[in-house]
């Protein structure tokens, strides 16, 4: 890498305050020197002419599933298009290399249950973003217990324990629970609790898909709450959100529960990604008693059976969790279901000529189960969300190629809607902080968040006036608009001018 020299551009550093026409050098993979615009002239180093726009700290992704991901889209589009330098997976509980990986047919499969030799691997694939990765609950009790609904043994326990323990001491980012999940569901607060304490002392946090985002919510943030006293007292709790018209009055007591805790000494913070349709497996569709049936398990019986199917069908036409105009299928591993992608389910039961009870159910016969997004949250509350001074921007999506049609909008779409829909009623520095300085301190990034001396010369060059990226779930993978070049420890990741060279320069951020 050689010496840059960033010109002319209006610096927001990340810190929060308002921003200055500045020059800014960079040499190998770190910040060297900012002074006032015109102030440096270097010789033998690559200008680039900032032309009035925007310099950023790279945005950091604090919520996604990229861990499967890393190495088998490197180039990391969806990300690095929009300006994420950063990408914190192992979210809601998951870590693959402690369950997907054991019947991985590529490089994952040698991570199988080791940390450590994941670690390796996403640095050996040398992504385009920088990544960090949360230990998951959900993946540790299924390593350790599988999909049995029960507490732990004596030994489990001692096992669980052990395992998190290692991805700590070997560079994990904190621990991820995801309660809503199979079998996270199973556990009661005094186990995560548990594993939680591992936490104490390291200043990690513990970052939650809570117990129920609709019904129970106030009971699910007050359990969140608790399980992160036992770890260090700081709390992630993962793409915010209040489901269900009956449930949307509670905005204002989830923002008491938070400020309380925050009042109180913890380091209580929330993602949210800028849309109202969620994106999980279809599956969570279905209601009791079938919602404890693992996936897997759920899949083969409806495939087999067809009195199983019968009683699937008859017990989502009375009690399906979300209703069929509002879930829009979004993936699916088998091609037939590709005719359905982006339409909801009474769309698709047309297609099918059945009912929309039936459709689901044949779609969950095939043998795995789809995406889909559940549109079940109020764009009001949405705006008020991304207004709260604690609120980060998280994604909830993974590692996305360029033209991959068969995704939720917020994959491509998330850091620039998420800006535009917050600065509605917070100033532009304020945004960015959110999206940079804050979440590196949360996660403990050293010397990322920042536009400073010494600071790893994570960077975006764009327009913010003109920051935006119009996907919808017709046309998912749209680049976002206003971003002229993103730069990842120095080296250029993406340029809007296809002739620019670019590099993959991202690191596996061990945090000790």
């Amino acid at each position: 890498m050689s010496e840059i020299l960033f010109t002319d551009v209006k610096l927001y550093d990340g810190s929060g305050r308002p921003p200055i026409m500045a020059d800014v050098a960079v040499k190998d993979d770190r910040i060297v020197e900012i002074a006032e615009s015109g102030k440096l002239n270097k010789t033998g180093v690559e200008v680039v002419d900032g032309k009035g726009k925007d310099l950023v700290p790279g945005f950091i992704d604090v919520h996604t599933h990229s861990e499967s991901t890393y190495a088998r889209v490197p180039t990391s589009d969806s990300c690095i298009s929009q300006g994420v330098t950063t990408d914190i997976s192992g979210n809601c509980g998951s870590s693959y290399y402690l369950t997907g990986a054991k019947k991985a047919s590529d490089g994952y499969k040698d991570c199988y249950g080791s940390f450590a030799a994941f670690a390796d691997y996403i640095e050996k694939s040398r992504p385009a973003v920088n990544a960090v990765h949360l230990c998951g609950h959900n993946a540790l009790r299924v390593h350790v217990m599988g999909y049995e609904n029960r507490p732990p043994t004596k030994d489990e326990m001692c096992r669980m324990k052990e395992l998190l323990d290692d991805a700590l001491k070997n560079g994990a980012g904190g621990m991820s629970s995801g309660l809503y999940y199979l079998p996270g569901s199973f556990a009661k607060t005094e186990e995560v609790c548990e594993l939680a304490s591992l936490l104490k002392g390291t200043g990690k946090p513990y970052a939650t898909h809570i117990r129920s985002e609709s019904d129970c919510l106030l009971e699910a943030i007050e359990e969140a709450i608790t399980i992160a006293k036992a770890g260090d007292g700081n709390l992630e709790i993962s793409h915010l959100k209040t489901s269900g018209p009956k449930n949307w009055g509670k905005v204002d007591a989830v923002f008491g529960l938070i400020e309380k805790a925050r009042a109180e000494g913890m380091n209580v913070h929330a993602d949210r990604y800028p849309y109202i349709y969620s994106s999980t497996s279809l599956r969570m569709i279905v209601p009791a008693p079938f919602k404890d049936i693992d996936t897997e398990t759920l899949c083969t019986h409806l495939k087999e059976s067809a009195e199983y199917r019968k009683e699937l069908t008859a017990a989502l036409e009375t009690g399906a969790v979300t209703p069929f105009g509002r879930v829009i299928v979004v993936n699916s591993p088998f091609k037939e279901h590709r005719q359905y992608f982006g339409k909801n389910l009474v769309e698709i039961s047309e297609m099918m000529k059945c009912s929309a009870a039936e459709a689901t159910v044949a779609l969950l016969a095939a043998g795995n189960s789809p995406s889909a997004a559940y549109g079940w949250m109020c764009e009001e509350n949405l705006e008020k969300i991304l207004a709260r001074p604690y609120v980060v921007c998280g994604s909830d999506s993974s590692n996305r190629a360029f033209g991959d049609n068969a995704t939720h909008p917020r994959a491509f779409g998330t850091c620039p809607n998420f800006f535009r829909i917050a600065s509605k009623n917070n100033p532009y520095e304020s945004v960015i902080r959110r999206m940079t300085a804050i979440p590196a301190v949360k996660f403990q990034l050293e010397k990322r968040g920042r536009i400073a001396p010494g600071y790893f010369a994570d960077l975006v060059l764009l327009d913010l006036d003109n920051y935006s990226c119009k996907v919808d779930f017709g046309h998912p993978s749209y680049t976002a608009e206003g971003v002229e070049r993103v730069y990842v420890n120095g080296a250029l990741a993406f340029a809007a001018d296809p002739s620019l060279k670019r590099e993959r320069n991202g690191r596996m951020l061990r945090i000790r």
